[in-house]
């Protein structure tokens, strides 16, 4: 099989990629994580159809829009029937496990549908979409003359052309620093009752953030988003379930949604902690190792491994060097008085006496 060619939607409906979404340890989680760091030009894709599926894991069902259009749907249904995808069978599925995969395929179905109505444009002519691999930073300057800080892994799409009088809108995956260029000739007070024209809007994960001109760092990484403001004025909204709830951000706000508290919180933090990384530096401020454990998964796409869970909750307060694991890893076992091992892809964390 060619994975080399697989769209979005192929990851979706691929078992043994639902399979690693669901446990990042199994067998078809260990392959695809292996395959994805020799492919990087396919982690965008990949990455997109990661957080589809997993929106849809059992625990947490996906909240699917009422407007969601049938056409759609059987459009997709009908292109899905007319190019098949072979998909690879890592393992003998239970038949419990086929009648669960059954039904998300369906309800992945859906999801897809909508998720391609719902996105700027109606073909991926209209759209642009800008990417970066493991350990690398990109600059982007958007037709509005917005500039755009990318992340490592990170993805970043937006419609081809933005009219002049409807909102700016771009989807993330990842992270970003925006720095958003004003539209308005007059001084916006309300956000909300903003003209659709001046208004900037970044979809990342189950938030959408409304702003006019400003600068901001969002972090949309599967399991949880963070939006830290630097300055301005920033709108997050979120779906919560038939309702929205929303949260007005002031100078030096972090709020964030996850798996495990949904509901959007807000705490006062120091920004340029969170965007320190677009220098190519990372600030710890007594940062548990369980978050720099994920930022090592996110951003570096490595596999990372605790013999201790006590080492989880250890913090950690100093700037290192982000774009070099050949120091960052190091400092982290100097610090932490742990060993930290790396083969290849792999990265172990063992107490010092082991």
């Amino acid at each position: 099989m060619d994975f080399t060619r697989y769209s979005v939607e192929d990851f979706v409906l691929d078992e043994s990629f639902q399979e690693f979404v669901a446990d990042a340890d199994s067998e078809a989680g260990i392959f695809w994580q292996a395959w994805l760091t020799e492919h990087p030009q396919q982690q965008a894709a990949a990455g997109e159809a990661y957080a589809l599926v997993q929106a849809l894991s059992p625990a947490k069902p996906y909240p699917v829009p009422a407007g969601l259009k049938q056409q759609e749907l059987l459009r997709l249904r009908l292109r899905l029937q007319q190019a098949p995808v072979v998909r690879p069978r890592l393992r003998v599925q239970r038949r419990a496990r086929l009648l669960w995969l059954s039904t998300l395929t369906l309800a992945l179905l859906t999801v897809v549908g909508w998720w391609q109505w719902s996105r700027p444009g109606t073909s991926a002519d209209s759209l642009a979409r800008f990417t970066t691999a493991n350990g690398q930073r990109r600059t982007i300057i958007l037709p509005d003359s917005s500039v755009v800080t990318l992340n490592a892994n990170s993805t970043l799409t937006t419609a081809g052309q933005w009219a002049a009088n409807s909102p700016r809108e771009v989807w993330l995956t990842g992270e970003a620093y925006f720095q958003v260029s004003h539209r308005a000739t007059r001084l916006v007070s309300d956000i909300r009752s903003a003209p659709a024209n001046v208004k900037f809007v970044v979809h990342a994960g189950e938030l959408a953030i409304s702003v006019v001109g400003t600068q901001f760092d969002v972090n949309s990484r599967p399991g949880a988003t963070k939006v830290v403001l630097r300055s301005g004025k920033v709108i997050v909204d979120r779906q919560a379930g038939l309702t929205r709830e929303n949260l007005a951000m002031q100078p030096g706000d972090l709020v964030e949604t996850s798996d495990a508290r949904p509901a959007l919180t807000r705490r006062r933090v120091k920004p340029d902690h969170y965007s320190a990384w677009t220098q190519d530096w990372l600030r710890f401020r007594a940062t548990p190792v369980r978050e720099i454990v994920q930022l090592l998964r996110s951003s570096y796409n490595l596999r990372v491994e605790v013999s201790d869970p006590s080492i989880l909750s250890q913090e950690i307060t100093g700037d290192v060097p982000a774009n070099s694991l050949e120091v960052l890893l190091p400092a982290l076992a100097k610090a932490l008085d742990v060993q930290v091992t790396r083969t290849g892809n792999t990265v172990r964390f063992h107490p010092s006496n082991h």
